[in-house]
């Protein structure tokens, strides 16, 4: 008996940490208005790292996007425009989800 593996497709996610949780909810709330991303998450992390020459302990909130692959510039230059950190941490990965997620995706977000 053979199982059929279902079909994947290429999403885009985003991973963004934000000083509040405001400003991660308004960056996520604009860029799927915008239908820049089809979906926002928010965390609540704590970051450790130095600034300045001193070492950090924050409280940040991590903004996840989901997004198309096509929509990755658009996506980056809006977040780096609007984002508050004189520089902010932008990454992003492919991931493979399923084919009916991808495709609820691509109906919420701007055509290629």
């Amino acid at each position: 008996m053979f199982f059929l593996k279902k079909q994947t497709l290429q999403i885009l996610l985003f991973y963004i940490p934000a000083g509040t949780n405001e400003e991660a909810a308004s960056l996520g709330q604009i860029a799927v208005e915008k239908r820049f991303a089809a979906c926002a998450n928010i965390f609540p992390v704590q970051s450790i790292y130095p600034w300045e020459g001193m070492m950090q302990n924050e409280n940040e909130f991590v903004l996840m996007l989901k997004t198309m692959p096509y929509l990755k510039n658009r996506l980056m230059d809006f977040i780096s425009q609007h984002h508050s950190y004189e520089n902010p941490c932008i990454l992003s990965w492919n991931c493979e989800v399923n084919k009916e997620y991808a495709m609820w995706m691509m109906e919420n977000v701007i055509e290629e």
